[in-house]
């Protein structure tokens, strides 16, 4: 029975998220089967790095989006679609999904996922990419690189660069700054992984809630600035040597989330980059 009604939702959002929207104003460039239409008068900016597409304004009406699908339009033609997926849903689907209430973007920005499937990435299609030009709408956000992994007995030293790749100056979290404990509340950290997925190696901060909560310090932040890079370096206990051997590193540099209201985005001029950006690569530990 279980499998029958898990056969039917991937059924059903497959069909959702290929779903075709057709629209006669060339003007209109996200929609949702809900009724919201989206011209690019409305919209800010398209975060590349982070698929993040920023409003205008706040519209009260994406806490009431539990479901259904949206789509990307040029000239009233889909440009691919997808599923509206409830934050709080076990059910991992294929596809472009927006996580629904709770939102981690507040009122004024959804952020488009992909946890399976989709190669390549529709969501920074080239046809993607020209109409955001285009309209003056791409924001290109973070590069990041993992440079090297530095073993001595008990400590693992990570070291990694942030790149800006955009036209605008960016405030981005600053580990230097939180201290690694606060750093850690904002991202689960570098895993090791073995050939076979094993998990070898994770992360053993004790992470630092901000008080409150949902609060931030622009004093966590750093500007980066249009091309320039910054290298930051991360001291992890190992408690269980590694064995030598090839490993996958997967890092997640966080960014800012729902501690950011609309019109806390811009300080001073430069713009705060709100999500994160996972960084990998393959290494031999000899």
């Amino acid at each position: 029975m279980k499998k029958q009604i898990l056969l039917s939702l991937i059924v059903l959002v497959t069909f959702v998220s290929c779903e075709k929207f057709k629209e006669p104003d060339p003007d209109v460039f996200f929609v949702t089967s809900s009724g919201l239409k989206f011209k690019f008068d409305d919209i800010q900016k398209y975060d590349s790095s982070t698929h993040i597409l920023y409003f205008n304004k706040t519209y009260s009406e994406f806490k009431d989006i539990l479901q259904g699908s949206f789509a990307f339009l040029d000239n009233g033609d889909t440009i691919y679609a997808g599923s509206f997926l409830p934050g709080y849903s076990s059910f991992i689907p294929s596809g472009p999904i927006i996580l629904s209430p709770p939102n981690m973007y507040g009122d004024y920005a959804l952020r488009i996922e992909i946890w399976m499937g989709n190669k390549p990435d529709p969501r920074n299609s080239e046809r993607i990419i020209e109409i955001l030009k285009t309209h003056n709408l791409l924001q290109s956000g973070l590069l990041g690189k993992i440079n090297s992994v530095e073993i001595n007995n008990s400590t693992l030293k990570f070291n990694f660069t942030i790149t800006n790749k955009d036209e605008s100056d960016l405030l981005i979290l600053d580990i230097n700054k939180t201290g690694p404990n606060l750093f850690h509340y904002f991202t689960n950290g570098l895993y090791i992984r073995d050939l076979n997925s094993n998990l070898v190696f994770e992360n053993s901060f004790i992470s630092q809630k901000p008080e409150p909560w949902n609060s931030f310090k622009t004093d966590w932040l750093t500007q980066l600035k249009s091309g320039e890079s910054l290298t930051f370096s991360i001291n992890y206990s190992l408690e269980t040597p590694l064995n030598p051997g090839q490993y996958n590193l997967l890092f997640e540099f966080p960014g800012l989330a729902y501690q950011v209201q609309k019109d806390q985005l811009s300080q001073n001029g430069n713009l705060i980059w709100l999500g994160d950006i996972t960084l990998r690569k393959k290494i031999t530990i000899n």
